[in-house]
């Protein structure tokens, strides 16, 4: 795996921050790895990206395509919760993102110098089934692996397992799961509001350092961003709201399950939850 988490070469349909642009650059990423090696990325966008599953396909007929699937309303809320503590989302509600969807398709309530509304579409990115037809479609049955992501929480060391049996490499009894990447927030609520909403003074200063920074690499905003962000609980849905996001979802979740064959995701007292490892699971909503 290249140091670089996303490159999202195949994905050219969503305009996206960062990434790699050209082929000399992509195959750039595998230079390292011996030819025995067995190599990947991941880019979670292909998923979502009409494109990008053919595109992978067309580019290696052999390759291997492993999927992880959340339920959607937790994972729409925790992709919302890191746009904004990675300061790539303007609106710190959930719930008012969540309304603001179809105004961002025309331009509306964009944060500034985000390139894509469709990336801000915390509905349409986690309506699984018809990305997953893509990959149904695309990929062979002996080429494709889905997860689902609470499954894989509750017993990360057999759907580890499981994953190195599906790339067909030697299991490993010593590897650890550790937490990483953890829902974020700010350690100061007053330097948060600086940094997003600087005055004119910093601003200034910033247009000052900026071109130092283009020469050494080195972004003070950058670090009293990452000095500012520590690991936090996101804040709760309301109630009706959740309710809400799991009417939207279920629709989808029910066709989601015909295509891969199996019950899915239960939804009680407000959280979403898993059933046993046979993957038997209801999916209720009132």
């Amino acid at each position: 795996m290249p140091d670089m988490k996303e490159p999202k070469f195949f994905c050219t349909d969503l305009r996206t921050e960062g990434g790699i642009r050209t082929y000399d650059e992509y195959r750039a990423l595998f230079a390292a790895a011996s030819a025995e090696r067995i190599t990947g990325e991941a880019s979670c966008w292909y998923l979502y990206s009409r494109i990008a599953i053919e595109r992978i396909m067309t580019h290696n007929p052999e390759a291997k395509i492993i999927v992880m699937l959340r339920y959607p309303v937790d994972a729409a809320h925790s992709l919302h919760a890191a746009a904004w503590g990675y300061n790539h989302e303007n609106i710190g509600d959930f719930e008012a993102a969540w309304r603001v969807q179809a105004a961002r398709l025309s331009g509306k309530h964009m944060p500034r110098q985000w390139p894509e509304p469709a990336t801000l579409q915390y509905g349409a990115m986690y309506r699984y089934a018809e990305q997953v037809r893509r990959v149904l479609d695309h990929v062979p049955e002996r080429q494709r692996h889905f997860i689902i992501y609470e499954h894989f929480f509750a017993d990360p060391q057999r759907h580890y397992a499981e994953t190195l049996a599906f790339l067909n490499l030697a299991p490993d009894e010593n590897a650890t799961f550790s937490v990483v990447n953890p829902a974020i927030g700010p350690r100061s609520l007053l330097l948060d509001q600086l940094l997003r909403k600087p005055p004119r003074w910093l601003k200034d200063l910033y247009s000052v350092v900026r071109p130092v920074g283009h020469i050494t690499g080195f972004y003070p905003a950058k670090v009293l961003w990452a000095f500012n962000s520590v690991p936090r609980q996101k804040s709760p849905l309301r109630p009706e709201f959740r309710k809400e996001l799991d009417r939207y979802f279920a629709d989808d979740i029910a066709e989601l399950e015909k295509l891969l064959g199996r019950r899915l995701w239960r939804q009680t007292s407000g959280e979403s939850g898993i059933a046993s490892d046979q993957d038997a699971i209801r999916f209720n909503v009132a």
